[in-house]
């Protein structure tokens, strides 16, 4: 494989500015490039809220002294969501038991407690393949 050498004989300093400041060049078309896959991801995301859609953030970075860009969601669930998860069985208990959706009213609610309380119950939850909608939204940064 080839190699090139380059060197900056004249004007280090705004070669440097273009290539590493937030505000030269190399980071603003990261940033435009990091806005068409932020907007394609929130596309694509699937929706069962909209709290996952409406979580995916974008931030600049520095990596390795460069500039880059962060596309992601701090919610927990997130990663389960993008990359799916095996299944799920109880470590501690003989049932697994998490609250009921209630998709009677206007919109999803979970039930609050009191008499109408609803649970799900299940001995093992088969595993769920993910949704990769971050990647797939790569493609919108060419």
């Amino acid at each position: 494989m080839a190699t090139v050498d380059v060197r900056i004989i004249r004007y280090p300093d705004v070669v440097q500015f273009i290539a590493e400041s937030p505000q030269g060049g190399v980071m603003q078309d990261m940033m435009k490039r990091g806005n068409r896959v932020l907007n394609a991801a929130r596309r694509m995301c699937p929706v069962n809220t909209g709290q996952l859609r409406a979580s995916l953030f974008m931030e600049a970075v520095t990596i390795d002294g460069g500039p880059a860009v962060r596309i992601g969601s701090n919610l927990d669930y997130a990663v389960y969501v993008h990359e799916g998860h095996g299944p799920i069985v109880p470590v501690s208990a003989t049932i697994l038991r998490w609250p009921a959706i209630n998709n009677s009213g206007a919109g999803s609610r979970r039930y609050r407690g009191g008499s109408t309380a609803g649970y799900v119950f299940a001995h093992r939850v088969r595993a769920v393949a993910g949704k990769p909608f971050l990647l797939d939204a790569l493609d919108a940064a060419r």
